[in-house]
């Protein structure tokens, strides 16, 4: 096996090593080193994502999914089409490489025996990510999107991307995931140790479409800039963003994303790269006066090359749906999810960033779906 070691360490001695190789411009092959006992059960790779066949809830199967969808989530394999499939559900999820698209594997694999019991399957679809999310769900392309706070909070207002459209009255919550950081990566020898010390500096910020371009441009307005401050790039011409850094196509890029995150991994991994702080009274304000930031972050020695906790702002990854979608079905995801929260804390400490308490609550600026509120109301949540 040769190549980066991305991630590893999920859950103990479960999934040993997981690496990644560029073996051509277009085509990255994952090598996972798994060890786990014998009691596997059977997954398999849909043309639309990934769903699971097997039955039972063990802790290994939903290891085995993580290595699936992890899998799945570095091929190409399609977005949200119309679906004229009564009998599937539809998450919309994120970009190859991200951790959306696993996530919502894993999703589907917790509710897929008491979907089964309905006559229901459970498909995830890559996507563009929060903004796309958001369109498709409000076209009925899809049945649950996972998107950024901020976005949902866009969603609802009709306001930033959705600006041309009304407010989107359907939208409805579930819970919230995990916190999602401002995360900036830069090269270790350009002199970039604060967010102001991107000025001057080239950038990787994403299309105009965006989540990463919308929070830069939020970050950028709070702390007084014009837009010219900084070198916007939005291609590039490397395999992946770390390859990109790493080979001098850009100093920093930014991404909004939970942690630890196999990008940033590699890019620490291939040059060393560092997280930027991104801190201070302008921060701490924005945090006060919009209710979907949170302050976070990331723990020193998530990656280990970066001993110390480094300080920025944050959103929250949260699962919604529309009013259209009916209660029993938000019923048997959520509470599915919540009953095997405790296998997924010990699989990763993406799950450990918020409470019980905080998932029904952080980040959900639309109403909750009647389902979910029919869960969180009968183990006391709400």
């Amino acid at each position: 096996v040769s190549g980066q070691i991305i991630g590893s360490g999920i859950s103990g001695n479960k999934i040993s090593g997981l690496f990644f190789g560029h073996n051509s411009p277009t085509l990255a092959t994952i090598h996972i080193v798994v060890t786990i006992p014998p009691c596997l059960e059977l997954c398999e790779t849909r043309t639309r994502g990934v769903g699971a066949v097997s039955s039972a809830g063990s802790k290994c199967a939903i290891v085995m999914l993580l290595a699936a969808t992890l899998i799945a989530g570095f091929a190409n394999i399609g977005g949200a089409e119309e679906s004229e499939d009564p009998g599937s559900v539809t998450i919309a999820s994120g970009r190859v490489g991200g951790l959306y698209h696993p996530v919502g594997g894993i999703i589907c694999k917790l509710a897929a025996e008491s979907l089964a019991e309905q006559g229901l399957s459970c498909t995830v679809d890559i996507s563009g990510g929060s903004i796309p999310n958001i369109k498709d769900l409000r076209k009925r392309n899809v049945d649950l999107a996972m998107v950024q706070s901020d976005l949902q909070q866009d969603a609802v207002d009709g306001t930033g991307p959705f600006e041309d459209e009304d407010s989107f009255e359907n939208l409805r919550s579930m819970f919230a995931l995990y916190v999602e950081h401002f995360t900036v990566v830069a090269r270790d020898d350009r002199d970039i140790e604060t967010f102001e010390d991107l000025k001057g500096k080239r950038v990787y910020v994403g299309g105009t479409a965006s989540s990463r371009r919308d929070a830069m441009d939020v970050l950028a307005e709070a702390h007084g800039w014009t837009g010219e401050e900084v070198i916007a790039v939005s291609e590039f011409e490397a395999a992946n963003l770390a390859e990109a850094l790493c080979d001098g196509e850009f100093d920093a890029f930014v991404y909004t994303i939970g942690h630890p995150n196999p990008m940033v991994r590699e890019a620490t991994a291939l040059c060393d790269a560092r997280l930027v702080k991104v801190s201070g009274p302008i921060i701490e304000k924005l945090n006060r006066e919009n209710p979907f930031y949170v302050g976070s972050v990331i723990p020193g020695g998530t990656y280990k090359s970066i001993p110390r906790d480094v300080r920025t702002l944050g959103v929250v990854a949260t699962l919604v749906t529309s009013a259209k979608v009916p209660p029993d079905v938000i019923y048997q995801i959520t509470k599915a999810y919540f009953e095997n929260l405790e296998i997924l804390q010990d699989l990763s400490p993406l799950f450990l960033s918020l409470t019980r308490e905080e998932m029904v609550e952080a980040g959900l600026a639309a109403p909750i779906h009647e389902g979910a509120l029919k869960y969180f109301s009968e183990v006391g949540l709400k």
